[in-house]
C-alpha cells in the first residue's frame, strides 16, 4: 500500500503536535499559545494550499521538503519557548 504525499506530511505533522505537547509539558513546564502550539498545522495547511501551484518546482512539491520544514518548525517553537 503506498501512501499519498498528503498522508505522509499529515503524520508527520502529528508526531511533530504529539513531541511538541509532551516535550513542552514534561520536559519544558510551559503551556504554548494558541499560534505557537498548532505551528506544524500551520505548515501543513501552507503545503495544502500550496501544492497546486508548486507542481512546476521538483523542490517544493516535494515531500520530504515540507516534512523537514514542519520539524524544523516544531525545533524552532521549542527552542524558544525554552529560552
Amino acid at each position: 500500500m503506498k501512501l499519498s504525499d498528503e498522508i505522509k506530511i499529515s503524520l508527520v505533522t502529528a508526531v511533530c503536535i504529539l513531541a511538541m505537547a509532551i516535550v513542552s509539558k514534561n520536559i519544558l513546564n510551559v503551556q504554548l499559545d494558541l499560534i505557537s502550539q498548532y505551528g506544524p498545522v500551520w505548515m501543513l495547511i501552507a503545503y495544502l494550499a500550496t501544492k497546486d501551484t508548486n507542481k512546476k518546482s521538483k523542490t517544493c512539491s516535494n515531500p520530504l521538503f515540507w516534512s523537514i520544514a514542519i520539524v524544523l518548525v516544531t525545533i524552532a517553537i521549542l527552542v524558544v519557548y525554552s529560552l
